[in-house]
């Protein structure tokens, strides 16, 4: 490699970063031809040292995983790494072992040592000497994604990767894509992986050469600029456009040993490969109708990424149209659509964008909230001052995705103000916030300057309730079990009920007040420690008219809750999480008096982290809009 001078600007920008196909040792010069691997192995590592200032030795694998038998008819590299080359069959081998069976996915193979808490296999050799391996099989690199100025997909020769394995003393064989599901579809990854090469990086100091994709991006599902294999459509780690996960049922047991076998296919073409020719209005239409007709598990995948390519290829000026079919459609569907229109931003650059026409559709509140998001972003990557100034009117949008950097600018001047011009702008910013952060930053800004914020009264949050139990949910069976509550509201009544500790009762409904600066419940404070249990909350709320609310609750109980009888939401989970707003349930109260019934179940775990019997509710407007003339009382107490 010395003696090469290469100037290369890509997606590893910076000094001392270079494509690996222009420095890597060329398989003439070291002696490795093809039809004479008999002494390739160690010839290669020498080509390496030379390459990396590096012996054989500095790349043997430590602590190797059990070791596989040999391919039948294969040379291994080096006697210290489980890397074959078979040129007759155009394969190489390496070996590795189970690392993740569950979480989400941004390779499907990593070295050993580096990404194993995203990968599904990690390696047991150097990214590098796979990569060279291949080039001694006749694979061709070709180039990583580039981000900037526009998206550009890895090229290079398409790679079959398939994972050997033993079960029950058989070998086992699956494509590698097999293991991997895509999050969206559910279904098996359908995308090839081309050799896109990776890149080398020379620290300034000490001259030493490091292959990029030996920091863990070998066989990636996300794309990356340092990556060796990657897959050639949009699926950016930041920007998650697609979204991968282990397929845990295909997958053995974490640690154990497998082969993967890669085998280069030059006569294939990656999908991404060829530029998308312009689009007519009308293939254009019909190409956002397909992509709008997303849904999970319906449909094929290469027809919606045919789709998205003939979207992603129309000029910036169709942008609000790709936006505007954003409307009512399903989370995937969303997705598809939000990709293809940062592709064509992507594409156009700034100074071409739209922007009096993406202006006028931020201003349309009829669009979807989440494009209308989008068209905001785009205005503001184009012209940071053009965005800023269209803030102050937006601060109440009806979007909260739209009002949250509106609200953000009002706390950033909040806090620059003199003091005595802060506390109407935490007001007004404690006023127009839907969010949980923005709401304690205003909160906690009008308490620096002395004046107390009640955040259940502010939020709208349930805090005095009536509430009955336990009845019994021993196996869970109580969750849909209609217990005397839900029939008929009486705060006369008596019941008889169970749990996990036995018969319980009588018992009546009595008061339980929240004291939590957010209005949560908890029901072991007021009826007591029961696993296998079921308990009820019960507030009468009064309007002053009649209107659409939104009941807004988190509980990481399962639970389900009626309002005037109209079952208006349901969730059997338990012990998952409660963040803020978990669930959100549309409901309609009567002018004057509305029963609102919880059911808060709770099952028989007895770790400590399951111990807790909680609920948080209140109620809202749409959008989280804070209401007035509505008050709460406990249930038994209003009869």
């Amino acid at each position: 490699m010395s003696g090469i001078a290469v100037s290369y600007t890509g997606a590893n920008t910076g000094a001392g970063v270079y494509p690996a196909k222009r420095q890597a040792p060329s398989l003439q010069s070291a002696g490795l031809q093809s039809a004479g691997l008999q002494s390739a192995g160690r010839l290669v590592v020498t080509a390496l040292g030379l390459a990396m200032g590096l012996g054989a030795g500095s790349l043997r694998a430590e602590n190797a995983v059990e070791l596989l038998p040999p391919p039948e008819g294969a040379r291994q590299l080096d006697p210290q790494q489980p890397v074959w080359v078979d040129p007759a069959k155009s394969r190489v081998y390496v070996d590795g072992h189970v690392v993740l069976r569950e979480g989400v996915l941004e390779m499907f193979a990593c070295p050993k040592g580096t990404k194993e808490h995203e990968s599904v296999v990690a390696v047991d050799a150097p990214a590098y000497l796979v990569h060279t391996a291949l080039l001694a099989v006749g694979a061709e690199e070709g180039s990583p994604v580039r981000f900037d100025p526009k998206y550009q997909p890895p090229t290079g020769t398409v790679i079959e990767v398939q994972v050997q394995w033993t079960k029950d003393g058989k070998q086992q064989t699956a494509k590698a894509q097999d293991w991997v599901r895509d999050a969206n579809t559910g279904r098996a990854m359908d995308l090839p992986w081309v050799f896109a090469g990776s890149g080398f990086w020379t620290d300034p100091d000490s001259g030493k050469q490091v292959y990029l994709a030996d920091a863990g991006d070998f066989i990636c599902v996300s794309n990356f600029g340092a990556a060796m294999l990657d897959v050639p459509a949009p699926s950016s780690a930041a920007n998650g456009e697609l979204w991968f996960e282990p397929f845990t049922e295909r997958i053995p047991p974490r640690g154990t040993p497998v082969r993967l076998i890669l085998t280069p296919q030059p006569d294939a073409k990656a999908a991404a490969d060829a530029a998308p020719a312009e689009t007519s209005d009308d293939n254009l239409e019909k190409a956002i109708a397909a992509l709008h007709a997303a849904r999970v598990g319906e449909g094929s995948t290469a027809a919606r990424r045919a789709a998205w390519e003939t979207v992603a290829a129309t000029p910036p000026a169709q942008l609000p149209t790709v936006l505007r079919a954003m409307k009512d459609a399903s989370p995937l569907a969303e997705n598809w659509l939000r990709t293809a229109v940062d592709a064509i931003a992507d594409r156009a650059g700034p100074t071409a964008l739209p922007m009096g026409a993406l202006r006028e559709f931020v201003a349309e509140t009829s669009n979807a909230p989440r494009a209308r998001r989008v068209a905001y972003e785009l205005i503001r990557r184009a012209d940071p001052a053009l965005a800023d100034s269209m803030l102050d009117a937006l601060r109440d949008d009806p979007s909260s995705e739209i009002r949250y950097d509106a609200v953000a600018k009002t706390l950033a001047q909040a806090d620059a103000a003199p003091e005595a011009d802060r506390a109407p702008l935490y007001r007004t910013a404690l006023q127009s916030a839907r969010t949980l952060d923005q709401i304690e930053a205003a909160e906690r800004g009008l308490e620096s300057l002395g004046e107390k914020v009640k955040l259940v009264d502010e939020l709208g949050f349930v805090t005095d309730w009536s509430v009955a139990g336990p009845f019994d949910n021993r196996g869970g069976a109580g969750f849909d079990q209609p217990y005397p509550p839900e029939a008929s509201l009486d705060a006369a009544a008596e019941y008889s009920g169970h749990s996990a500790d036995g018969p319980a009762g009588p018992f009546g409904w009595k008061t339980a007040e929240s004291a939590d600066r957010l209005g949560e419940v908890d029901l072991n404070d007021a009826l007591g420690r029961h696993k296998g249990a079921v308990g009820y909350l019960w507030a009468t709320v009064e309007s002053d008219t009649e209107r659409d609310v939104e009941i807004r609750y988190s509980s990481i109980v399962a639970t389900k809750v009626w309002v005037n009888g109209d079952l208006v939401a349901e969730h059997e989970t338990y012990h998952s999480g409660a963040p803020f707003d978990q669930y959100v349930a549309q409901a309609k109260l009567r002018r004057g008096v509305n029963q609102l019934l919880v059911k808060a179940c709770q099952n028989e775990q007895t770790d400590s982290w399951a111990e807790a019997w909680p609920i948080q509710l209140r109620l809202t407007g749409p959008d989280a809009e804070p209401l007035e003339g509505v008050t709460s009382h406990p249930g038994a107490n209003s009869n």
